[in-house]
């Protein structure tokens, strides 16, 4: 009996290998065994009760000429107060620490505060010309540290500010040169007749890997034509939600459906399947893998990334399934919060 359920186990499309996981793409590299190092330092140094700093460097943050808002603001960030994701994780407020700008990397207080792909562009167009990904800082005290001695401390108010001040140094403005990036969709929108629109998405629940995968099929009217949950364990948000691409996929190929659209508002999902982020996130790509295998038989699938406003359905289906408060029978009698989002987003096209 175990030797027939074994060998029901799929083969994967990639050999095993092994994972350095500190690193998003599965790679060790100097960079991430440097800012893991750095990040223990940091939690040894947070149980002391200068939290980092000498009385001394104390007493030079209290006195900076700066308003007395932004020394309370480096005072908490210092001591990691700030109410970053990741914070708010740990203190059971939300589920998941996803940045919600970039949706790309857990939110740190590193990552709200220097590494986000929205906060990047303020430091490197300020005065200081600051290029975060070339601090070399696992933490924000050791960062705090290295700047206050360069004597530029009231730049650290200062400068960001120039960006708003100064329309002509804007990162809009066009004579600067700007990254292409994918176009996407900020609300729901019918699909072409013909063709039917699968929005999928999954609630994790980081503590203790569970997750609910969902997703709903609509005609191009905007009428709802199914819908489907699923339950497994997953290790990060995006593993759940590349599974639940994955059996979304599965589920319109056996209803014999050739053209369809899946949305997704994971933007490292849907770049990874359009082949523009290599290499492949660790955790997800072995399904990433199986995903494109199975879009060579279907040339009528497509992936498009919308915003999480336009991905509003699956992602209350997943989250209120995950939490018990979705009735079973929601895909045949939608309950009125859920009839209510369907009417919007038809709505709003």
């Amino acid at each position: 009996m175990e030797r027939q359920e074994i060998l029901k186990i799929p083969t994967g499309l990639c050999s095993d290998s092994l994972i350095w996981h500190y690193d998003k793409n599965g790679e060790f590299t100097v960079k991430s065994a440097y800012l893991l190092a750095c990040s223990r330092q940091h939690e040894t140094n947070m149980d002391s009760t200068n939290m980092g700093l000498s009385s001394g460097e104390w007493k030079h943050l209290w006195k900076l000429k700066v308003p007395p808002n932004v020394r309370v603001f480096l005072w908490r960030a210092i001591l990691n107060a700030l109410p970053s994701m990741d914070n708010l994780v740990k203190r059971g407020i939300v589920q998941e620490a996803l940045c919600p700008l970039c949706q790309v990397a857990d939110e740190s207080l590193m990552h709200l505060l220097f590494y986000c792909p929205h906060v990047e562009p303020i430091w490197f167009g300020s005065a200081l010309g600051l290029d975060p990904r070339q601090l070399g800082v696992g933490c924000f005290v050791e960062w705090w540290k290295n700047f206050s001695s360069s004597g530029s401390c009231s730049s650290f108010w200062y400068a960001p500010r120039t960006l708003a001040l100064k329309p002509e140094r804007s990162i809009d403005n066009p004579s600067r040169p700007r990254p292409t990036t994918q176009q996407s969709q900020s609300s729901w929108s019918k699909p072409p007749h013909g063709t039917l629109k699968i929005n999928v998405d999954a609630s994790f629940s980081p503590n203790t890997g569970f997750a609910t995968l969902a997703m709903v099929g609509r005609d191009s009217n905007g009428a709802m034509c199914f819908g489907k949950t699923w339950n497994c364990m997953a290790l990060s948000p995006l593993m759940a939600e590349t599974a639940a691409l994955f059996k979304a996929i599965h589920f319109v190929e056996n209803r014999g459906i050739h053209q369809a659209i899946f949305e997704s508002d994971n933007q490292v999902l849907i770049s990874s399947l359009q082949q523009s982020l290599r290499p492949l996130p660790w955790e997800a790509k072995t399904l990433i893998m199986h995903i494109r295998h199975l879009c060579v038989c279907h040339p009528g699938y497509s992936f498009v990334f919308v915003h999480r406003n336009g991905n509003r359905v699956a992602d209350w289906i997943a989250h209120s399934s995950r939490t018990g408060q979705c009735p079973s029978y929601w895909a045949h009698r939608p309950p009125n919060i859920l009839l209510k989002l369907l009417l919007d987003d038809v709505a709003s096209t």
